[in-house]
Parts: structure tokens; sequence; C-alpha cells
């Protein structure tokens, strides 16, 4: 599991490679150095034939750039570095590796004027590499003034960027740029991931991310940092496995309520994908004046018709059935489509307070409880809620741009509030458990962002969670591979036009390309 770290967390463990392990700061930097070098290399070959202009600034960050320049002036290639800051304000590490580097007559030249910004551009367009060492995670944001200025010619070259540890103007712990930021084609980070380089829009700006040993011990701290990197890694390997005396009643029977008018296939959505991950069997309960489209619309899927409102939504004197039937199942799965009509607000909370088994709530679900989240805390079985931003700020009645500015620390909150694991749907889906750990997804893209992909994943988590396993694995397993069913998609459809369905008929390659890494 690979670890993603704040700035905070990223200095600390500096200090106590630094102060307790007693590696020196300058050994660190060295070795920053050469990892960028390595990656450079491995980009571009043959590296003597090209021009990379190292562009520094005046602290640590700037100091990995200085190594970059020796290692690269060794090995002959044509280098060039400016300094954003006069030499004799440069300090520690940095101050000695500049002294080097001048010792070794790489040419060093300072920008330190409009003036020298003119050099600057004139410069710029020659380098066929240009190496963003300006600023570490510990930056103020957003960028001003000649360092402004300098980022924005960087971005206006065609040449190849590459940002040492994190691109300048991005925030390192929530992946905001409130300015100007470096287009990076790679960034070269250091022992850790940064949360930013993960977050949108911050991966916007970050081109191939590699993730380089310089030598902070690898268990050093780890156990306080709370946030992860969802990968093919964290999927256990015996998932797919079935004994050959399997029956349908192994992998569980799963109840979803789901469906209003105009809202069938969010109901359908959800039922497809829970048979797709291998749900043993699937009960939909909808509103009965609908039982005769779905019936004939999903053959493989089983009907519950229940009350329904002169709307024909789901009437609050369908708990009954609803609560007889859920003790032939092992979860529920409770939102999809279901509308926020009167009657069936009263039946959500009126599951919320009557159940005891484990339960998805998703959309409508989550729609029907503003305003009394306490219900949630009051659920008395495992809980997996799973809004998009607009659905939890009503939840947590904040700003969509508050969830969004810090997508990590908003789903630990609720996870925290709710006692249950929370999945912040979007570009980059969190998850979160009440302890406050959290995993940032690495699946999925742009063109998912279409409607149903939403009830897809929904009956996907549902489907594994009927199936035995955790919470918290359901929500894992299943947000990575629904986020890979649509980079699947993607690749045989193209972004534009990917669609709920298309994610839906990918998930069996997408178990398929997870099965065959441990085969």
């Amino acid at each position: 599991m690979m670890k993603v770290v704040t700035s905070q967390e990223m200095k600390r463990l500096d200090e106590l490679t630094i102060k307790t392990i007693g590696i020196p700061s300058i050994v660190l930097m060295e070795n920053a150095g050469i990892k960028v070098v390595e990656v450079i290399e491995k980009e571009y070959s043959p590296l003597p034939e090209k021009s990379v202009y190292i562009v520094c600034g005046p602290g640590n960050n700037g100091g990995d750039g200085m190594v970059v320049a020796r290692h690269l002036f060794n090995r002959r290639v044509r280098v060039k570095v400016f300094l954003l800051a006069k030499k004799n304000r440069i300090k520690g590490d940095a101050a000695t590796n500049l002294s080097i580097a001048e010792k070794l007559r790489i040419e060093v030249k300072e920008i330190n004027s409009a003036q020298d910004l003119k050099l600057l551009r004139q410069e710029l367009p020659h380098a066929d590499i240009i190496v963003d060492a300006l600023l570490g995670t510990g930056s103020a944001l957003p960028l001003r003034g000649l360092m402004r200025e300098a980022v924005g010619l960087i971005n206006q070259c065609s040449s190849y960027t590459m940002a040492v540890d994190l691109p300048t103007g991005l925030h390192a712990d929530t992946g905001e740029v409130p300015g100007e930021a470096i287009k990076a084609n790679v960034t070269v980070t250091f022992a850790y991931p940064k949360r930013g380089l993960y977050l949108y829009p911050g991966i916007n700006y970050t081109g191939k991310i590699e993730v380089a040993d310089i030598g902070i011990p690898s268990f050093l701290g780890e156990e306080r940092i709370k946030c992860n990197l969802l990968t093919s890694s964290d999927i256990q390997k015996d998932l797919f496995y079935r004994k050959p005396s399997s029956h349908k009643g192994n992998f569980g029977h799963l109840l979803i309520i789901a469906g209003s008018p105009g809202m069938t296939g969010a109901a359908a959505l959800t039922a497809l994908s829970a048979l797709r991950i291998g749900a043993g069997l699937v009960t939909l309960g909808i509103p009965e004046s609908l039982n005769p489209i779905l019936e004939i619309k999903l053959t493989e899927v089983m009907t519950l018709p229940l009350p329904e409102t002169s709307q024909k939504t789901l009437s609050s004197e369908a708990f009954g059935k609803i609560e007889e039937f859920s003790g032939r199942c092992r979860a529920i799965a409770l939102g999809p489509g279901i509308s926020v009509e009167k009657e069936t607000k009263k039946l959500v909370k009126m599951i919320m307070r009557g159940l005891n088994i484990p339960l998805v709530l998703d959309a409508d679900g989550i729609n029907n409880l503003v305003g009394e989240i306490s219900l949630l805390q009051k659920y008395r079985a495992p809980l997996i809620i799973t809004p998009h931003p607009g659905e939890m700020s009503r939840l947590l009645e904040i700003e969509v741009e508050e969830v969004q500015k810090d997508r990590i620390e908003s789903t630990a909150a609720l996870a925290r509030i709710a006692r249950a694991i929370a999945v912040l749907k979007g570009a980059g889906t969190i998850i979160a458990d009440k302890e406050g750990n959290s995993w940032i997804n690495s699946t999925g893209n742009p063109g998912m962002a279409s409607g149903g992909t939403g009830d897809v994943l929904t009956g996907t988590i549902a489907g594994l969670l009927v199936q035995g396993f955790s919470p918290l694995l359901a929500a894992q397993i299943g947000v990575y591979l629904h986020g890979l069913a649509g980079d699947l998609a993607a690749q045989k459809r193209g972004e534009t036009s990917l669609i709920a369905g298309d994610v839906l008929e990918n998930l069996p390659d997408a178990i398929r390309r997870v099965k065959s890494e441990y085969c």
C-alpha cells in the first residue's frame, strides 16, 4: 500500500531521517538529484545530444536542481541553470551545491529583474528539457512576481518539462492551483507522493508521476500517515476464486430499493452491476406500477413490487414488506432514483431507524436525510455512504466549493460524523473510514462524468458487500474496479462517447485484468 503525505508529514519524515537516523540532509539532496537524472535518462535518450535548462528557486528544491545540473554536466549534457534569486542569498545545502556547480563552470544565470526575464524568455525555447526546481512542498501560493512570470514562460515553451518533487504553483496537500502552475510531462516526487499530485485539479499538472526512493527509511513514522493511494496491489489476490462446488447462495442475496417514474434506468444499472460483480441473487424493490417495465427489462434480476404513492413513488407503507424481505438478504442498497417525495422521505427514515442489515446509501437515499444526519449515526448495522459532491454538501450543510477544496478532509469528516465508510464520488474518488484513514483511487477518467455511472458504482459496492467482504474492502474494491472498467471502456470508445452502460459492460474485463496480475 502506497502512503500519500501532506507537506507537514513529509517535513516531519525528513527531520526524523536527519536527526534520529543520522542521514545528513545533503545526502538526501544528492539522492534526490540523482533520481531525477535517472528519470531524465529513462525518458529522454541519448542525453548528450540534448539541452537541459534547470530553473531553480532559492530553497532546497533549487538545491536539488543544482545536483541535477552537476550530474547531467558530468554526462556531457548541455546544461544551463537559471536561478530566481541572488547567489549570495542561497543558504545551507543548496548553497553548497551552487558552489560546486560554479567550480565545475556550469553556467548559472541569476533572474532577478524584468530585464533578466527577457533573457529567460529568449533562452527557454532552445531547451529540449526544462527542469522545474523552483519551489518545494512548503511554498506559499498563489505565485507572485518573478516566480509567477517564470512559470508562465516555462508553460509557453514546447519543451519537455520535468517537475522536481511537485510542480511549482500546485498546493501539495489539496491539489489546488490558485493561479499559475507548471504543467509538467513528468513529476519526480521523493520518498512518498504528495496528496496534491493525485487530487484535481493538481493531477492535470503533474504528467506521469515517478516516486523516487531517496533513502528515507520506509518504517519511519508510516503508522501516522493516514492517506493512501488505492492501486491494484490493494486488491486481494483470492478475490475472484470460486470453489467448484459453489452455488448462488454462497455469494449473497442483495435487496436494492430504487427507482421512480423517469428513473427506472438508475434501478436497472444498480441491479445489473451487482450481478456483474458476482452477487448470487439480486432483488429489485420498486414502486409496484413500474414492475411490468423492469420485469421485461431485467431477465436475471428478481423484482419486489412495493406500495406506492399517487405520484408512483415509494410509499412509507412499503416498510413492512421491505423489513420482512430483508431477512432473506445479506445487504441492502438504498437510494438510486427513488425521489425526495414526502412519503418516500418518510420511508427512508423508517429504514434508517428500523433495519439492522449492512446498507449502501446513495443518491436520493442521502438527499432524503438532509438536515437529519444523526440518523446515519443511529443506524445499527455497517453503513457505506456514496455521495457525489453536491449530495455531500447538502448532507454536511456546507458549500460544494468547500467539499471540493479539500476532498480528503471532507470525506474523512463525513465518515467520522456518520461512523461509517464514506465514498466521495468524482474525479479522484476518495474513500474514508471513521478512524480517519483515507484512500485516493488511481483509476477512472473524465468520460465517466455521465449520468448513471454512480448507480453502477452503488451496485458494484453492494454486490461485493453481499459476498462477504467488509464494508471497507467492498468500497475499496468496488471503487477501483469501477474506475478500471471506465478506463477500459474509454480505450474502446473514447472518453467523449462513454456512457454508464459501457462501464457496466467492462466490469468483467476489469475483473479479468486484476485477476491476471496474480496468475
